[in-house]
């Protein structure tokens, strides 16, 4: 991975990895149906388009950002599953882009090998597809890096801003910005550390010390103020829902605790690892030869974003409850500390250019095949790592089944349904439109609609009904959660139906 080092210039194989990562997150963005978590979050998304009011919960949903934020696509573009996730695949991709600033750090070959991982990341492609919190958190904390990173060159104020502006943003978004923040703080205090340790033994010793590095009270009082503006916008959604204030503080002590005790989603502490081995080997070893360099080297930038990289797994792995999405907090900044080796191999005599740009290129093409299979081909195969409880692709065939025995009714409008389902998410969102729908836990008494949704495990009680004129047929959910559709014979499709 070569191109001239001139801090003015990306060069084409940094564009051309923006186009792959645009490619990579738009194609084929609608073949998987929502996952649970994006069928939630499209709810509350299209309550808020729908004029319905919109409130913080902290006990069980993340912050008001990826609603507040999607309206106007939202208005713009509809609902549909490629609408609903456009957003956050154009936002993933601008992360390419949003790393210009960081080539004064680390060299143009330096921002292009790290481009190329991010681009190509089947993490960042597999959740920078879906309607969930992780990819706007993974972004924002790239432009705080960036913005802060700009302002400690030229101690410009409208850089102190932003980098403000993105620090609050990120607690809009998700609680675990606490880990993010406190990761990125720590970095910044060994890096501090070894940048002055470095200037003490060298002549201009005299001339900087820790307080060049500090804020103007002025800075310190406009950022504190557009931090708190922020925060106040999104939490109170937009001034309308004042006792989110409050909820956004209360919020910390239920995450805690869920992150404690795990929830439902403990994972051994080698989590993490295996799946950053499994999905993200060539930015691992990249960024751990990038690491070793920054160290001997003594650059003050690569050993931030190695005891970044090191610290978010170290923190993730602590704590019980794991999800997958979450090592994107680990990607990000192990592409960075990558970029400290591609910096070094541009100054390197061309024969070792050239193999260090093959052997980039097949790990490259591997990430590529793995973000291929989990994205589009498996999405829904639970031997996959990424693959998280996602909605099985079967789901298709159900809603397309339900779409055709509603149809064979007098009158398709009146058409009732009940579901007794332990685990029903995205059915609701999928069912919305449906006015005679209802949600029971389980089933009492006899039931007398025309459609029924159910847990095999209601086969006992439900069975009765078979004689009384209705027919079933199984689906999935998700892979190993099966669901019995039981309809009135006389709306049973005759044809076989699929998507």
């Amino acid at each position: 991975m070569h191109e001239r080092d001139d801090p003015s210039r990306p060069g084409w194989l940094f564009w051309l990895a923006f186009a792959v990562a645009l490619i990579a997150r738009l194609a084929w963005l609608g073949v998987r149906p929502l996952h649970h978590d994006e069928g939630v979050n499209a709810w509350f998304l299209n309550d808020l388009l729908q004029g319905r009011p919109y409130r913080y919960n902290p006990e069980a949903f993340h912050g008001p950002f990826l609603y507040l934020f999607g309206w106007l696509p939202g208005k713009l573009l509809g609902v549909g599953t490629v609408a609903l996730r456009l957003p956050v695949a154009l936002t993933s991709a601008c992360m390419i882009p949003l790393l210009l600033p960081l080539r004064r750090r680390l060299g143009a070959s330096g921002v292009t090998g790290a481009a190329w991982l991010l681009a190509l990341s089947p993490s960042l492609i597999c959740y920078g597809r879906d309607l969930i919190h992780e990819t706007y958190l993974a972004f924002f904390t790239l432009a705080l890096v960036v913005a802060a990173s700009l302002w400690l060159e030229t101690h410009r104020r409208r850089d102190f801003l932003l980098a403000a502006a993105c620090a609050a943003l990120l607690f809009t978004i998700k609680e675990t910005a606490v880990l993010t923040v406190a990761g990125l703080g720590i970095s910044a205090l060994v890096a501090g550390w070894a940048t002055l340790r470095t200037l003490q033994t060298s002549r201009t010793s005299q001339e900087k010390d820790w307080k060049d590095w500090l804020p103007g009270r002025r800075d310190l009082a406009l950022g504190a103020a557009l931090f708190a503006a922020i925060w106040i916008v999104f939490f109170t959604t937009v001034f309308t829902n004042p006792g989110g204030l409050a909820d956004s503080f209360r919020a910390f002590l239920p995450w805690l605790q869920k992150g404690a005790q795990g929830s439902g989603h403990e994972k051994p502490w080698t989590y993490f690892p295996e799946l950053l081995a499994a999905f993200e080997a060539p930015t691992v070893l990249c960024g751990l030869a990038g690491a070793v360099l920054a160290v001997r080297r003594r650059d003050p930038f690569g050993l931030f974003c190695a005891v970044w990289a090191a610290g978010q797994l170290l923190l993730y792995s602590a704590i019980p409850y794991k999800t997958p999405w979450l090592d994107l907090n680990i990607v990000l900044p192990g592409a960075l500390a990558a970029g400290c080796l591609f910096r070094e191999l541009a100054a390197r005599p061309l024969p070792l250019r050239a193999t260090a740009a093959a052997v980039l290129a097949a790990g490259l093409g591997w990430c590529a095949w793995r973000a291929a299979d989990v994205a589009v081909r498996r999405f829904d195969d639970s031997s996959l790592g990424l693959v998280y409880s996602d909605t099985s692709r079967d789901v298709w065939n159900l809603l397309a089944f339900l779409r055709a025995a509603i149809a064979r009714a007098p009158d398709p409008d009146e058409v009732t349904l009940v579901t007794y389902l332990s685990s029903r998410w995205p059915l609701p969102w999928y069912l919305r439109d449906l006015e005679h729908t209802l949600w029971k836990a389980d089933v009492r008494g006899e039931p007398t609609e025309d459609i029924l949704l159910a847990d095999p495990s209601q086969d006992q009680v439900l069975h009765p009904l078979l004689g009384r004129g209705y027919r079933r047929k199984e689906f999935l959910l998700r892979p190993s959660v099966p669901i019995e559709v039981w309809v009135r014979g006389d709306l049973w499709p005759e044809e076989p139906v699929g998507r």
